[in-house]
């Protein structure tokens, strides 16, 4: 085969590998989604509306202070906080990404004894660990030993943080 055929034939395939690779890429560590203009009046209508703890939930949306004192280490790479009452698990992965997760462990629906390392949550109750990646994401009290946690999408405006259960 002649270079230039061999060219035509190649390029477009490996075009198309490298578009896959970097889509498949950008998932994993999408930052924060900044707030569009009405989601900026939604943080502004709820700023009031926080309980001393730092957060406020309405309806499937869990909003954060993270000015809060419960919420200021989250300011230091992979550390994480648990707020049980609302039911999620904010992760710090880099600079400018807060991972939101379920905090039901997949296995028996456990919610308040979890351990960060690795890239991985440990329930402490029967020890099983779960992913970070949004791989094979297992839902809660499923008897999974295995998995994922599930992701929620996450929301920035200033200093609060607006996390979408689904």
């Amino acid at each position: 085969m002649k270079r230039r055929n061999f060219i035509q034939h190649l390029c477009p395939a490996l075009s198309i590998a490298e578009i896959a690779f970097l889509a498949s890429c950008q998932k994993e560590d999408e930052p924060m989604a900044p707030a569009t203009t009405e989601e900026e009046k939604e943080f502004q209508r709820i700023s009031a509306l926080f309980n001393a703890d730092g957060f406020f939930q309405e309806g499937k949306s869990v909003y954060v202070n993270l000015a809060h004192k419960n919420f200021v280490k989250l300011s230091d790479i992979s550390s994480f906080s648990n707020i049980i009452e609302a039911g999620i698990l904010l992760l710090k992965t880099d600079e400018t990404t807060i991972k939101a997760f379920n905090n039901c462990c997949p296995h028996q629906g456990a919610r308040g004894s979890w351990v960060y390392s690795n890239g991985r949550f440990k329930c402490e109750n029967h020890g099983n660990s779960y992913n970070t990646t949004e791989t094979n994401p297992v839902a809660c009290d499923s008897n999974s030993i295995s998995g994922g946690l599930v992701r929620y999408p996450v929301t920035l405006f200033k200093t609060y943080l607006k996390v979408t259960k689904s």
